[in-house]
């Protein structure tokens, strides 16, 4: 993005915080305090949320996050299956990569540029924090169609801003179709993995 979009993105991204998440009560009380404390304090910077993993035998409502998700250099940037207090997450940006035909153990190398198989790309993509379901849409409308020149390409712009509280457990789960699997793997080039990443902003303190 340049510049200009950069800053439009920065200021709808923190008018939608403090015109509709924070009447709204969808805030932690720590941050919420902030906020109404010191408002001039907070701000938003642009970021993203990020996991990678082997999706072998995955099949029925598959959690690809939850609290047993560990904070890894290159593997993962979520802790536990939740935002640290006082990083709430705004985002409209969704990308899910996938790669086959490898090793065990190479979540870290993989690329995730290669086309979906068919039980990935026919499964439904779905987030949940508490009751509130933040997103649900085909793996097929967020998939890298690897036909794009950069980077930016990769990535499916939402309709709409979604967020993830911070302080509060969540879930990214794929919804198999009934009877359908990825292959087990597990031997020495036949392993699946997968990649989400989200694109927005989080809440920081200035300075």
């Amino acid at each position: 993005m340049n510049n200009q979009q950069n800053t439009m993105a920065h200021s709808v991204v923190l008018a939608f915080l403090l015109s509709v998440l924070l009447p709204m009560n969808a805030l932690s009380s720590s941050l919420d305090k902030e906020i109404k404390g010191n408002p001039h304090d907070i701000t938003v910077q642009p970021y993203e949320l990020f996991v990678r993993s082997s999706i072998n035998s995955a099949s029925g409502i598959y959690e690809f996050v939850n609290s047993t998700t560990e904070k890894a250099q290159g593997i993962s940037n979520i802790d536990k299956g939740k935002l640290p207090t006082n990083e709430l997450f705004i985002f409209n940006e969704v990308r899910i990569g996938f790669s086959t035909g490898m090793n065990v153990s190479l979540a870290g190398k993989a690329l995730y540029e290669t086309k979906p198989s068919a039980e990935l790309r026919n499964a439904e993509f779905e987030i949940r924090q508490g009751g509130r379901l933040v997103l649900n849409l085909p793996v097929a409308t967020l998939c890298n169609p690897y036909t794009g020149a950069s980077v930016q390409d990769d990535f499916v712009v939402l309709g709409s801003l979604c967020y993830l509280r911070d302080d509060a457990d969540f879930t990214w789960a794929f919804k198999f179709p009934s009877g359908v699997a990825i292959p087990a793997g597990g031997g020495a080039a036949d392993n699946s993995y997968g990649e989400v990443r989200l694109r927005g902003h989080r809440t920081v303190r200035k300075g």
